[in-house]
């Protein structure tokens, strides 16, 4: 099958819910430690200004990008990050 990129998608042989239970808690293990890194940012001095630095504004449109796009994330955030 090919993407509208014209680069061929290749499908996983598990289903869904196969992939959700492999890699649900591997998921929630980095999401919580990115949240967590970021309350660690805020809390220390300075906090209140570091959420003006361009690095951190990268991972912020990082996780809007997990959130909001449809396909190709990947793809998307290692773009934008490299960006920098």
């Amino acid at each position: 099958m090919e993407s509208s990129a014209g680069k061929p998608q290749l499908k996983s042989p598990k289903s869904a819910k196969q992939l959700l239970d492999m890699y649900f808690l591997d998921a929630r293990c980095a999401l919580l430690e990115t949240a967590a890194a970021f309350d660690r940012l805020e809390r220390s001095d300075g906090g209140g200004e570091i959420f003006n630095d361009p690095r951190l504004k990268c991972l912020l449109e990082a996780c809007d990008i997990i959130k909001n796009s449809k396909q190709n994330r990947v793809e998307k955030i290692l773009t934008r990050l490299s960006d920098m």
